[in-house]
């Protein structure tokens, strides 16, 4: 298992494990992470890839106050991925 494997696996149990009190906002979480994984066994175009950090990005911006340590985590996914150059 990788870094980013185990970032991810975390990023899941953060999310499980706080009352986001928006079940959309939950569940556009829980669907980034699973198009990061898509993204991760087949990677797709460099389009594909730069929309996926954007809304990465976006939705660290929307956790930081609320959820601070899920927006922690979700940079570290983001950082990871930047260094791999998605």
């Amino acid at each position: 298992m990788t870094h980013l494997d185990e970032s991810l696996n975390h990023l899941l149990l953060e999310i499980k494990s706080l009352d986001l009190g928006d079940e959309q906002a939950r569940e556009r979480v829980e669907r980034l992470v699973r198009d990061i994984e898509k993204l991760l066994e087949s990677p797709k175009t460099t389009r594909a890839q730069a929309t996926l950090g954007e809304q990465l990005r976006a939705s660290v911006l929307s956790f930081e106050v609320s959820h601070p340590r899920l927006a922690a985590v979700m940079n570290e996914v983001l950082e990871q991925l930047s260094n791999m150059g998605i």
